[in-house]
């Protein structure tokens, strides 16, 4: 991003409506690329975030909860931060949608400019059946909602769920990301990053790779065929939200982690964000409310 740019953005003196120019276009993000970033340069972290959902809350407490995700992720100066999912409550076409987003963009605007923001669309950014014109509305506002970045020598895939989680409104987008999944996971063989992610909204699973269909989850018909293709590639990990609580499961080697929410939490679980440091042959992560985040990150092999 141009610094000059992200300064007028942090003080506010763009028009809210802003496109960010680090939101992604042609299913790449901007400076993150094979090119720029597939070596391995040692051990990294970043910040991971889920459900920030401008609109669900009552509005001082969520712009506080994300002031406060932004304080922490510029001290803390992560490799990148990816938010999953849910930036908005209110879907595409409704009264408030565009109010919503300004006030996303005029917040998180704030991260450093030097620190990737990635978004990750949620069922409530494209709605829970996705249609041509919500999709179309989301990528006005935020670009493509499924496309691939590196960074440190790992390789991130970036989904839109709710399109596997119904894709009845929009059956030929699901066959284009499905396709496009497919060939970035063969891909992976030749290109052999240290780590693959995949960072989604919706969790494959909460608790087993064989438990029913849910709200909270993706279906089996889609799960299991995507879950064997993320195997055979060497998937490390999957991210998501939408549950707005912490839930972690294993399959077969691949980590699923669901986080909980910037925003208004469901669970157990408060407002927070997650720190997911990655090595060479592991990652670690937990969970932190947003009133108890590390002052510094401690990288140890």
């Amino acid at each position: 991003m141009n610094r000059a740019l992200g300064v007028l953005l942090m003080l506010g003196l763009l028009p809210q409506a802003t496109e960010l120019p680090r939101f992604p276009k042609d299913r790449a993000f901007p400076d993150l690329t094979r090119e720029k970033q597939g070596d391995w340069t040692g051990p990294f972290f970043f910040i991971q975030l889920a459900d920030p959902q401008f609109g669900f809350m009552e509005a001082p407490q969520e712009a506080k909860n994300a002031e406060l995700a932004v304080g922490h992720i510029n001290r803390l100066k992560p490799r990148f931060v990816v938010i999953c999912g849910d930036l908005v409550h209110p879907p595409p076409g409704t009264p408030d949608y565009d109010a919503k987003v300004a006030e996303f963009k005029r917040i998180f605007s704030k991260i450093d400019p030097a620190i990737p923001m990635i978004c990750v669309a949620g069922n409530h950014d494209v709605g829970n059946k996705p249609t041509p014109a919500s999709l179309a509305a989301y990528r006005k506002n935020f670009g493509a909602e499924w496309f691939e970045f590196w960074a440190g020598g790992t390789r991130g895939l970036v989904l839109n769920s709710t399109l596997i989680h119904d894709p009845s409104g929009a059956a030929d987008e699901l066959k284009a990301q499905d396709e496009w999944f497919r060939s970035k996971l063969d891909a992976a063989a030749k290109d052999k990053p240290r780590h693959l992610f995949v960072f989604q909204h919706h969790s494959w699973f909460l608790k087993n790779p064989d438990e029913p269909d849910g709200y909270f989850m993706l279906p089996r018909e889609r799960r299991t065929p995507a879950l064997a293709a993320m195997k055979a590639a060497g998937v490390r990990a999957v991210f998501a939200g939408h549950y707005h609580g912490n839930a972690l499961a294993r399959a077969d080697g691949l980590e699923m982690i669901t986080s909980g929410p910037v925003g208004k939490p469901l669970r157990k679980d408060p407002s927070g964000l997650r720190i997911v440091e990655v090595y060479e042959k592991e990652i670690r992560h937990a969970y932190h409310p947003l009133d108890q985040v590390p002052a510094a990150v401690s990288l140890k092999e």
